[in-house]
């Protein structure tokens, strides 16, 4: 019967290609020859609207959602996203399915069937042992077989964790306007959240991180909302903060300081050659009279020596406040003196 209907498919098919063909050479036996191939068309149509109504069985991949995992479990590793299904139906109803139209996924409520122990955490369910239930999902349709035979699962204890939030700048030359710069550290709120998941993968999350903030000419502070990165397997109480970036205008100071020497034995005195270095920085104009209340500090350790027959030793700078940035030193390895006291 299936063949007969394929014909007769493929005949009207071939009809219509002649169509065309036919239509320059137009005469009153080309014009019979359409009008008859129209009817054939149309009956051919009717034949097959009317056979659609007819039972058949099939084979269609249909989505599945699992639901309702066992009481403080979560599910890790890959389920099947679809089930193979054989099914019993009239031809409309296939016909849907093929096409994938107004297809709603079947629910697997995993904790209302009896799962097999393959493990401490892993279990199985023998597919025949469910059709019958997933049949009453499907509407007018009845499953006759599921492929795969058997759904393997596997389950972690389900753990929650508080972690920071810790904001992604693409910082680039042009992310702040000229002469304007970050002051101080960027606020986030919540500046935690709390993330559930296998034990797993909790134990190697130690930060939430945004996604990367693509900002430009920045002259002021900015207050925006930033998404979180998403982590397989891990659920964030919430997907968004807000970030707040200060920002200020700055002022580039450079300035001469004498270096002193630390570490040295009571017997010994090092001095730096030369007893000055040259300093520059950036620091945001609101910030600048602190620099007055905690002045600079640049030092040379005598443990950086190490017992080797060092000639030079490098610059450092004490207790680098956090609202300087850009420094460089000049020069940056100086030579010293030892001598007795």
């Amino acid at each position: 019967m299936n063949s007969e209907k394929t014909r007769t498919i493929s005949t009207g098919i071939n009809l219509l290609g002649n169509i065309k063909l036919l239509s320059g050479k137009w005469s009153p036996y080309n014009q019979k020859l359409i009008i008859f191939l129209f009817f054939v068309i149309i009956s051919a149509g009717f034949w097959y609207i009317r056979s659609l109504g007819e039972e058949y069985e099939a084979v269609v991949d249909y989505p599945v959602k699992y639901s309702n995992f066992p009481e403080g479990k979560v599910l890790i590793g890959a389920v099947p996203g679809k089930l193979t299904l054989r099914v019993k139906s009239n031809g409309f109803n296939i016909l849907k399915s093929k096409l994938n139209l107004n297809i709603i996924p079947l629910k697997f409520d995993v904790n209302s069937y009896s799962l097999n122990s393959l493990g401490v955490d892993t279990f199985f369910i023998l597919t025949e042992t469910v059709t019958n239930i997933l049949s009453e999902e499907l509407n007018q349709m009845q499953i006759l077989d599921i492929e795969p035979d058997t759904l393997f699962f596997r389950f972690s204890e389900l753990r929650v964790k508080k972690i920071p939030v810790r904001p992604i700048l693409n910082i680039h030359e042009k992310f702040f306007h000229v002469q304007y710069m970050q002051n101080g550290d960027i606020d986030v709120i919540p500046d935690s959240i709390i993330i559930s998941g296998p034990s797993t993968l909790l134990n190697s999350m130690t930060y939430a991180h945004t996604e990367p903030v693509h900002l430009s000419n920045l002259s002021d502070t900015a207050e925006i909302s930033c998404n979180l990165q998403s982590v397989d397997g891990i659920n964030f109480s919430q997907q968004k903060v807000k970030l707040i970036i200060p920002v200020d205008k700055f002022t580039e100071v450079e300035e001469t300081l004498s270096v002193v020497s630390i570490n040295e034995p009571d017997s010994l005195q090092m001095i730096a050659i030369p007893g000055q270095v040259k300093i520059t920085y950036r620091i945001c104009i609101s910030n600048y009279n602190k620099i007055s209340a905690n002045p600079l500090l640049l030092f040379i350790d005598y443990n950086d020596i190490g017992g080797k027959q060092q000639q030079r030793l490098p610059v450092m700078l004490s207790d680098t406040p956090q609202y300087i940035s850009s420094i460089r030193l000049n020069p940056e390895m100086i030579e010293f003196l030892i001598r007795r006291k």
